[in-house]
């Protein structure tokens, strides 16, 4: 088995993190790194370039926080890769195996009982005024924030061609489960099983009194109507105006993130968002 190692160095500065899944893996896997990492460790013979890690493996290796795990997904869900994520950032609810549990990983691997668990992803479709079309796709949430700090906006919300709402807010957060413990959560949205396939539709300080999230299924299509910029997984901006379609959907596209078995949900939800373990 090949096995693809990135680490993120602003959470792994010393690469501690990494040598130590080196040191656990190189006997048993084939190991790849980044030729700017396999430099710094003065093992030269195995840098790869992200391409050639990205085709050549047969799972991937993430060490840092959920920002790293989302950025490699970003640059990887076409390939369908299984990702495992380490966690060296803060949080660790996407990349949630400590550096203590190493071992263990390590034997689930070798003994190929790992758990692999399924996420949705989102599709954004934003059609530009001069009839462009782009395709972005997100597996934790799909936001559109107001321009500027001083001025609510006006997001028309529509599903399946059905108008629902007006929202005068400072955004609109289109989440799936996976996201849902995310931006979704700080701004009064629900919690969704990550392994579920829902949408989830929640305001950013919306002026009313009324306001709910809207949770739907993976079939419905949602198109809002607003002037903002759109922002996927935190890492894609587009600036849009009244002018642009802005369409979200359940990606074709689907994530692969590899646990250990006998971590439950509720579990890292209890230790990480509830008790801050």
């Amino acid at each position: 088995m090949n096995i693809g190692i990135i680490p993120n160095l602003a959470r792994d500065p010393n690469l501690k993190v990494t040598k130590e899944v080196i040191r656990l893996l190189k006997d048993n896997f084939k190991v790849y790194l980044t030729q700017n990492v396999a430099n710094k460790l003065s093992q030269p013979e195995l840098g790869k370039t992200e391409t050639f890690i990205f085709k050549n493996s047969n799972l991937l290796i993430a060490i840092g926080g959920d920002g790293t795990m989302l950025d490699i997904v970003q640059k990887t869900f076409s390939y369908k890769l299984p990702i495992i994520g380490i966690n060296s950032g803060r949080l660790g609810f996407l990349a949630d195996i400590e550096s203590s549990e190493l071992t263990t990983l390590l034997n689930r691997l070798n003994s190929n009982t790992q758990n692999i668990e399924t996420r949705m992803m989102l599709q954004a479709t934003i059609t530009h005024p001069n009839s462009n079309v782009e395709h972005f796709h997100a597996l934790n949430d799909v936001t559109i924030n107001r321009i500027g700090s001083n001025r609510i906006t006006e997001f028309e919300v529509n599903i399946n061609n059905c108008k629902v709402d007006s929202y005068t807010a400072d955004g609109i957060i289109i989440s799936t489960p996976t996201g849902s413990t995310g931006y979704n959560l700080s701004a009064g949205g629900p919690i969704v099983i990550p392994c579920a396939r829902n949408i989830i539709i929640t305001p950013i300080c919306p002026h009313t009194l009324y306001s709910r999230s809207i949770v739907l299924t993976d079939k419905d299509e949602v198109s809002i109507k607003t002037e903002g910029t759109v922002c996927i997984d935190g890492q894609n901006k587009v600036d849009i105006t009244t002018y642009h379609i802005v369409e979200i959907s359940c990606s074709p596209y689907e994530v692969q993130l590899i646990k250990l078995s006998d971590k439950h949900f509720f579990e890292v939800l209890r230790k990480k968002i509830i008790k801050r373990e």
